[in-house]
């Protein structure tokens, strides 16, 4: 017979190796939001400056140190914060659109700029994802200049009301505003044909209207040129053209004919920039509805009674 052998079995003990505690994760980058705040700070800075030494009646004589008292700062607050409420007014709106579109955009970037005259360069928002349609495309571009003039309105109304006559002089001088549509017929309700001594609140407004015109230009991927893309992408490059030629001829007019230097110099190299850009869209089939496409008329009244083409004249 054949018998096998009976082995034990062989039991092999393993022994627990402890697993090392995994390293503390590194910390959370630093929020976004704070460059927001940082950049909203300086540039309160700057319009309280720009509020204080151009637009408020100081009495201030010299550059000196004085400019730089809280007597004299503090007289530029309110021209501060009404530009930050109308520049905010209009990102807000085209934040909120892209918000209601899914589309993920930044909240405002603004942006300080020179204390003398105006204090800042104005606000951006950055859209970070695709957006969908023609019809989001054209409510998130209008929603910003349509909030932004609902503010600034109000606040020229006021601001001119609260405007001083000057009394006629044989040799004007200093610097000049130049009224946008808008300002001029509420300065013949209030005023009539007098010249006007304005302050930091009609200084605000005045900043709002210039800013309002210039994005509603319709060129490149200004919120004119988001808007008239949304209507007619094929129309949008040859009225992009057509813009910048006409802001070339009229600065080539003021320099020839005026003898002045125009204010919107820098403003021509930015649009020939910005003339071929525009991001693509999910669908760029479906045409806009008749009330949207009634709209771009009022988008193109609203640049007609904000567009200041003289802004700023020394005399």
């Amino acid at each position: 017979m054949c018998h096998r052998e009976r082995r034990k079995p062989v039991v092999i003990l393993l022994r627990s190796v402890e697993t090392p505690p995994l390293p503390p994760p590194p910390p959370p980058p630093a929020p976004r939001r704070r460059i927001h705040l940082i950049l909203l700070a300086a540039t309160f800075v700057t319009l309280t400056m720009a509020g204080a030494w151009f637009w408020a009646d100081t009495g201030l004589t010299d550059w000196g140190w004085e400019m730089l008292s809280p007597r004299v700062l503090v007289q530029g607050l309110p021209y501060a914060l009404l530009v930050l409420l109308i520049l905010g007014a209009h990102e807000l709106g085209h934040y909120f659109a892209c918000r209601f579109y899914g589309v993920h955009a930044t909240l405002p970037f603004f942006i300080p700029g020179l204390p003398m005259p105006i204090g800042t360069f104005g606000a951006v928002i950055r859209i970070r994802s695709q957006i969908p349609s023609r019809r989001a495309l054209f409510d998130i571009a209008a929603a910003g200049p349509i909030a932004g003039f609902a503010i600034a309105l109000p606040v020229l109304a006021i601001g001119v009301a609260f405007a001083r006559p000057m009394p006629t002089t044989a040799e004007p001088h200093g610097m000049f505003l130049g009224p946008p549509l808008v300002s001029w017929l509420l300065e013949r309700v209030f005023h009539g044909d007098a010249n006007l001594q304005v302050g930091p609140i009609y200084g605000a407004a005045w900043v709002g209207m210039l800013v309002t015109s210039l994005n509603l230009l319709p060129v490149g991927q200004l919120d004119g040129g988001h808007a008239l893309f949304a209507v007619s992408p094929s129309l949008h490059r040859i009225v992009s053209w057509v813009t910048i030629a006409a802001f070339a001829a009229f600065i080539a007019f003021e320099g020839v004919f005026a003898h002045t230097f125009s204010s919107y110099g820098l403003w021509l190299i930015i649009l020939l920039i910005l003339r071929g850009r525009h991001p693509r869209l999910t669908d760029e089939v479906t045409p806009l509805d008749g009330r949207r496409a009634a709209l771009t008329w009022g988008l193109a009244l609203m640049l007609a009674l904000t567009f200041i083409p003289v802004p700023l004249q020394v005399v």
